[in-house]
């Protein structure tokens, strides 16, 4: 049986609300409650929810970019909060997050080759002499020109821009690809090419895709499983497109008839 790269079991985060900076905490906002899912290698899976439902900090926990407050987050079946040293720089290489803003996300005092070729340096990945290579094949492989590795990201497009930050991701050749809503910010022609080019390299590669969207049909192109999110709770789950046609909840019954009545 395909077993669980990575699973939560009930995860939760909240976080103070003070209405002053270090002020007490008069309150909590939950953002993420009592969340358990899996992910199984190669597989893909979509998570759908309006803006605010927690969708982003759950990825950011799934990176260990937050600590919950509480529940487990398995990776390989070992729990990611004793992770130390080697086997948490290996965890890193391992689950790489695309981010919804490529701007804001690249590095805007490096060029394109050095945004691509640095975390392969850090990991010692691949030999100094090789790192040039590697990285016009990095760029082939997610559809940009190798000629443009010496420009900067604002000299590019914002799809040009999302192809970098993809590029950047592979090339530590990850088990698991978070995205958080890395269409959202494209233009609706730019942004089918990148779920196309998602899709191909999930199925190219067997890693897994974890797709983050509050927009229902965009999950439905590229997730093998959806989860539907409402105020930081799976509401549920399902097979794509078993989901899309018998849904049982009522929100994500509101989901599909505002995401397919106009199709």
């Amino acid at each position: 049986m395909n077993q669980p790269i990575l699973q939560t079991i009930d995860l939760s985060k909240r976080f103070p609300l003070r209405p002053l900076p270090f002020s007490p905490a008069r309150g909590w906002i939950h953002a993420v409650q009592e969340v358990s899912l899996e992910i199984r290698r190669g597989e893909s899976v979509g998570l759908v929810g309006e803006s605010g439902c927690g969708k982003s900090t759950l990825s950011r926990l799934l990176c260990k970019l937050l600590e919950p407050s509480d529940g487990k987050i398995l990776f390989r079946g070992e729990e990611i909060s004793r992770l130390r040293s080697g086997s948490l720089k290996e965890f890193r290489r391992r689950v790489q997050l695309i981010f919804q803003d490529p701007m804001a996300s690249l590095n805007p005092l490096m060029r394109i080759g050095q945004i691509i070729a640095e975390p392969m340096q850090i990991h010692r990945l691949i030999a100094n002499r090789e790192v040039r290579q590697r990285v016009h094949g990095l760029m082939e492989e997610v559809g940009l020109d190798p000629a443009l590795e010496n420009r900067f990201p604002h000299m590019l497009s914002g799809g040009q821009k999302q192809r970098v930050g993809i590029a950047r991701a592979l090339s530590l050749e990850p088990e698991l690809l978070i995205c958080d809503e890395p269409v959202s910010s494209l233009d609706l022609s730019v942004g089918a090419q990148i779920l196309r080019l998602l899709s191909d390299l999930q199925r190219k590669k067997s890693v897994a895709l974890f797709f983050i969207s509050h927009n229902l049909a965009t999950v439905s192109a590229v997730a093998d499983r959806v989860l539907v999110m409402k105020e930081g709770r799976i509401i549920e789950e399902g097979a794509n497109p078993d989901l899309f046609r018998q849904p049982a909840h009522p929100y994500t019954q509101l989901l599909v008839k505002l995401a397919f009545q106009t199709l």
